[in-house]
């Protein structure tokens, strides 16, 4: 479709620099990523300016000409509020990328609003500790339509030692995530 065409530029927002979010964009930085980021505590996102990212102060704002926003926060409810609250400031063309462990129907729910509002978007959980995230290893799960998945591989491959798409229907990859933490 024409909202996958470019899905792969490179203006990038992080929302959620917690220990996980602030290494993925200290990982973006270091290969020369513009990166825009925002968290519910500022002084995280503000660290993270050392690093050349921009730190910005509402969600809204700091989707604001972003390609591809990704996101790792807590739960369900804290991706929902977030992605609210950024709505206004998404713009036509963004993807959004979820990596927040959340429930599988919380997860479907997600993609369908998003996808009924004409945004795409794709769960992506990880297994990694933060010092993965900063090293690019460790496991991507991703699920979501197969050309979505196949055009955004790429730029996610960057961020993880191995990604594996588990399916077409968005809530498999938070499956997936929730049966490896149990394993775990």
């Amino acid at each position: 479709s024409g909202a996958e065409c470019g899905i792969i530029a490179r203006m990038l927002t992080w929302l959620g620099t917690g220990l996980l979010g602030s290494n993925f964009v200290r990982a973006l930085r270091r290969r020369g990523e513009a990166v825009q980021v925002w968290n519910r505590s500022p002084d995280k996102a503000r660290a993270l300016e050392a690093d050349g990212a921009r730190a910005l102060s509402e969600p809204a704002e700091a989707v604001r000409g972003a390609s591809r926003v990704h996101l790792t926060l807590s739960d369900d409810a804290a991706v929902d509020d977030v992605l609210e609250s950024a709505r206004p400031g998404l713009g036509d063309g963004v993807t959004l990328i979820d990596h927040t462990t959340t429930s599988p129907a919380g997860t479907a729910a997600r993609a369908q609003r998003w996808h009924d509002r004409g945004i795409v978007f794709l769960h992506a959980p990880v297994f990694m500790a933060p010092a993965h995230a900063l090293a690019g290893t460790g496991l991507m799960l991703a699920a979501g339509p197969r050309a979505r998945f196949d055009a955004l591989a790429p730029a996610l491959a960057t961020l993880t030692g191995k990604l594996v798409h588990v399916g077409e229907a968005p809530e498999r990859a938070a499956i997936h995530k929730l049966i490896g933490n149990l394993a775990l």
